[in-house]
């Protein structure tokens, strides 16, 4: 007779994001000014990879400005995003 062993794994995960800057820059595509955030930050707020992020900024969907320390990008235009 075999025997039959289950076992279940309970976990919790909890994510904690600080915006430490509040940056708000003109987007010539929204014509307006919004709020920017890093690539990071774009990834968390969508539950996806930066890689997504970076292929949304290829392919038009994202708006984005780059900047000096890095790219920054139009949160009203993740809205847009598929």
């Amino acid at each position: 007779m075999k025997r039959r062993t289950e076992i279940t794994i309970e976990t919790s995960r909890r994510l904690l994001v600080r915006r430490t800057i509040n940056r708000r820059a003109w987007c010539d595509r929204c014509r307006a000014e919004v709020r920017m955030i890093n690539t990071n930050e774009a990834a968390m707020l969508l539950n996806v990879s930066s890689r997504v992020i970076y292929q949304r900024i290829e392919g038009g969907s994202v708006h984005f400005s780059d900047e000096t320390e890095g790219l920054l990008i139009c949160e009203e235009s993740l809205q847009l995003g598929p």
